[in-house]
C-alpha cells in the first residue's frame, strides 16, 4: 500500500505508469497477488489430518496406486475461482449422485477442478459434509491405460479391477480423465461403454468423467444411456478477471520448472493475445500455454510482455507489438514508393491501404476490426489484384501470404458452408486459410458474383474482425486487410471517361449509383473503409507497365548473366498493340511474352547469345512479330482486309 501511495504522489506518474504498461488498478492487483502468494505457502503448510489410521480403515489397493495418481496427497492451493462449480460436484456425491460428467471445452480447468476438490475434502477447515471427509480422489488417465494395455481385452480386465479395488476401499472417488477415450473406437482409444454403462448408472462408485465438450455431445447422440446415467456438470471458459487469478495461482509453479520470473504486464498480454491467435484451447488454457511458449523470449530470465508478443510473433507470424525496428519504419514511411515498384498508377487506392498499414503498426486504429477493409471498384485489368499482391509482397513478407477466394465459387445459399469449413474438412476454406495466416491480405475477388447469405455472413468479418467455423471456434480478421473487388459499374466508369470527366469528378456520383442500384445492400457496403474507383490505364502508364514486366523477365535471366533490352519505340508499339481500354493491362503481359519472351528463347537455344551478353530487340523485330500474328488471326477469322 506504501508503493501504492508513493506512486500516486509523482508528478508525472502517468508517464511512468504509460511505459510500463500499468494504471492503478494493476498495482492494487499486485498487491493481492502478493497476499495470494502468501497465502498459497500457508495452504502448503497446513496439516491434513485422518493420518496412517484413516487409511488404514479403509481397503487395499495395490493396483489402483499403481495405475492411479493420488491427487488428493498434493495439496493443491484453492484458486476459488470455480468455488461454485466444486460445490456443485460436492453436493452431488453427498446425495449419493456419484456418476458425475464434467464437460466443458479443452483448456477450461476441468482437471484443475477435481484438483481443488480433491484438496477440499481433505481440508480441516472447509465445509466437508461427514460422509465426504477425507474421500481421496484418484485421477485415471485413459491414455496411460491404454498405453500399458494392448487390445481391447486387456483394457476392460485392468479397468474392472481397478473399479473393483476402488468401489471395497470405501474412500475412494475415480476420475476418469480423457474419458472420451474409452467411449469411442480409433487409434489411442477403445469402446469398453459396455463395462463402463452400468456401473456408472447404478451410481454407487462415486466416478467423475471429464469430456471434451464436442465428443461428449457426439458419444452421447450414439449412447443415449450415457445422459441418463450421469449427472452433467458444464464448464464454462474463463472471463478476463478470473483468468489473471488463475495465472496469478499458476506462476510460481512454471518460475519454479523454468528458472524464470515473469512480469505482470505479461500476465495481461498473454490473456488479450491468446484470445486472438490460439485455436482449439480455451480460457484459461490458452493465456497459460502462450505464457508458457513465452518462456523462450525470456530477457535474462525474465519473462516480459515484449516475451509474450514474440512468442506469438515466431508461432503465428504476426506483428503484435508498436513498431519498434527502423528498418520497418522505413518501409512503413515509403509504403507508396514501394508499392508503385510493382504496379503502376492507382495512386488514391495504394494511398488509403498505406494509411491504413500505417494506422494499424503506430497503435491508432481499432484493434476489434481488421487492419482495413476495401472495396476496389474498376474494369477489369486496372491493377485491382495487383494492388493487394503488391501490398503482400512488400509488408506481408510475400506474394504467398495472400488468400484468395474466387466469389463466383460461392453462388448459392449452400457455400457459406464452405466459407466457414473446419480445416479437418476443408482446408481451402476462408476461416481455415487466416487460422493459419493470420497476417496477411484477404483478397476476395468479384464480389458481386456471390450469394446474398454469403455477403451476409461476411458482414460480422468487416465489422467485428471475426467469423465463426462451423465448430463455433472465433476466427480472428484483426490482423488482415481485407480487400473485395468488383468489375460492376464498369461501362458506367468508361462512359464517365469517355465524356471526359477526371475520375475525381465523378467518382462520388458513381458510388452513389452504385448503391442505388441494390446489386449490394447498403449495410454491407458501409462496413467497407473505402470504397475506391480504379480508373483505366492509359498509354504513357501502360509504358510503365512494360517496364515492369521487362524487369521480371530479367530477373529470370539473371542466373544466366543475360540482360534484355527493349528499344523505346519498341515500347511504344508493344503499348498499341496490346492497348484495350475494355481489358485494360492484361493483354500486355501476351504482346510481351509474343514478341520479346519468344525471341529471347530462339536466341539462347541457337546459342547466339552468350553469358553476360546482351539481347537488344529494336521496333522493326517487335513489328514483324506482331504483324505475322495479325495476319495469321486474319486469315484465321477468314477476313482478307
Amino acid at each position: 500500500m506504501l508503493i501504492l501511495a508513493l506512486v500516486r504522489q509523482l508528478p508525472a506518474k502517468d508517464t511512468l505508469l504509460g511505459h510500463l504498461q500499468l494504471n492503478e488498478d494493476d498495482i492494487l492487483r499486485g498487491i493481492n497477488w502478493y497476499h495470494h502468494l502468501q497465502d498459497m505457502v500457508a495452504q502448503g503448510r497446513r496439516r491434513r489430518s485422518g493420518g496412517i489410521g484413516r487409511d488404514w480403515s479403509f481397503g487395499w489397493i495395490p493396483r489402483l496406486s499403481r495405475y492411479g495418481q493420488n491427487i488428493s496427497e498434493q495439496r493443491t492451493p484453492l484458486t476459488e475461482v470455480r468455488s461454485e462449480v466444486v460445490g456443485q460436484l460436492q453436493g452431488l456425491l453427498e446425495k449419493g449422485r456419484g456418476s458425475i460428467a464434467l464437460v466443458g471445452q479443452n483448456g477450461v480447468g476441468k482437471t484443475q477442478i477435481v484438483h481443488e476438490l480433491a484438496s477440499r475434502l481433505m481440508d480441516t477447515s472447509a465445509k466437508v459434509p461427514h460422509a465426504l471427509q477425507y474421500h481421496q480422489v484418484f485421477m485415471l488417465d485413459a491414455s496411460r491405460l491404454l498405453s500399458v494395455a494392448s487390445n481391447p481385452g486387456q483394457i476392460e480386465v485392468l479397468v474392472d479391477s481397478l473399479l473393483g479395488e476402488a468401489f471395497a476401499a470405501k474412500n475412494i472417488i475415480l476420475c476418469l480423465d480423457n474419458a472420451q477415450l474409452f467411449f469411442e473406437e480409433g487409434v489411442g482409444s477403445v469402446d469398453i461403454s459396455t463395462l463402463l454403462l452400468p456401473i456408472l448408472e447404478a451410481g454407487r462408485l462415486p466416478i467423475i468423467l471429464s469430456m471434451d465438450e464436442q465428443r461428449y455431445l457426439q458419444i452421447s447422440k450414439r449412447l443415449p444411456a450415457l445422459n441418463g446415467a450421469v449427472q452433467r456438470v458444464n464448464v464454462a471458459p474463463l472471463n478476463e478477471a478470473d483468468t489473471l487469478k488463475v495465472l496469478e495461482h499458476k506462476l510460481p509453479y512454471i518460475e519454479y520448472a523454468h528458472k524464470v520470473t515473469y512480469m505482470y504486464q505479461a500476465l495481461k498480454v498473454a490473456y488479450s493475445l491468446s484470445a486472438r491467435y490460439v485455436y482449439d484451447i480455451s480460457m484459461p488454457g490458452q493465456a497459460v500455454s502462450l505464457l508458457e511458449a513465452a518462456v523462450e523470449y525470456a530477457e535474462d530470465g525474465l519473462v516480459t510482455a515484449r516475451s509474450v508478443q514474440k512468442a506469438v510473433e515466431q508461432t503465428v507470424g504476426v506483428k503484435t507489438a508498436a513498431v519498434d525496428d527502423e528498418t520497418e519504419r522505413e518501409t512503413l514511411l515509403n509504403m507508396e514508393k514501394l508499392i508503385h515498384e510493382r504496379m503502376i498508377g492507382q495512386d488514391r487506392a495504394v494511398g488509403v491501404v498505406s494509411d491504413a498499414l500505417r494506422r494499424a503498426r503506430s497503435g491508432v486504429r481499432n484493434q476489434d476490426r481488421p487492419v482495413g477493409t476495401f472495396l476496389f471498384l474498376g474494369p477489369t485489368g486496372v491493377g485491382k489484384t495487383e494492388l493487394a499482391k503488391s501490398l503482400a509482397a512488400v509488408y506481408f513478407g510475400g506474394e504467398e501470404n495472400i488468400i484468395r477466394l474466387d466469389m463466383n465459387e460461392f453462388v448459392s445459399a449452400k457455400d457459406v458452408d464452405r466459407l466457414i469449413a473446419d480445416g479437418t474438412e476443408d482446408a481451402q476454406s476462408l476461416t481455415a486459410q487466416v487460422m493459419k495466416r493470420p497476417f496477411s491480405v484477404v483478397l476476395l475477388d468479384e464480389i458481386e458474383k456471390a450469394h446474398s447469405s454469403v455477403l451476409s455472413t461476411l458482414l460480422q468479418l468487416l465489422d467485428e474482425g471475426i467469423l465463426r467455423d462451423t465448430r463455433n471456434r472465433e476466427v480472428s480478421f484483426k490482423d488482415t486487410i481485407v480487400i473485395a473487388t468488383s468489375n460492376a459499374g464498369a461501362d458506367r466508369i468508361q462512359e464517365f471517361l469517355h465524356r471526359g470527366y477526371a475520375l475525381e469528378e465523378f467518382e462520388d456520383q458513381f458510388v452513389d449509383e452504385l448503391i442505388s442500384s441494390n446489386l449490394f445492400h447498403p449495410e454491407f457496403l458501409n462496413r467497407f473503409d473505402e470504397m475506391v474507383v480504379f480508373r483505366p490505364l492509359q498509354k504513357d502508364e501502360l509504358v510503365k507497365v512494360v517496364d515492369l514486366i521487362l524487369l521480371a523477365v530479367n530477373k529470370n535471366l539473371a542466373s544466366q548473366k543475360i540482360t534484355v533490352t527493349v528499344a523505346e519505340d519498341a515500347k511504344a508499339y508493344l503499348v498499341e498493340a496490346g492497348y484495350d481500354p475494355r481489358l485494360g493491362a492484361r493483354p500486355m503481359r501476351r504482346v510481351v511474352q509474343r514478341a520479346v519472351e519468344n525471341t529471347v528463347a530462339k536466341q539462347l537455344l541457337a546459342k547466339e547469345v552468350q553469358p553476360g551478353g546482351v539481347v537488344e530487340i529494336s521496333r522493326e523485330q517487335v513489328e514483324s512479330i506482331i504483324q505475322t500474328k495479325q495476319k495469321a488471326d486474319r486469315i484465321q477469322d477468314g477476313s482478307t482486309d
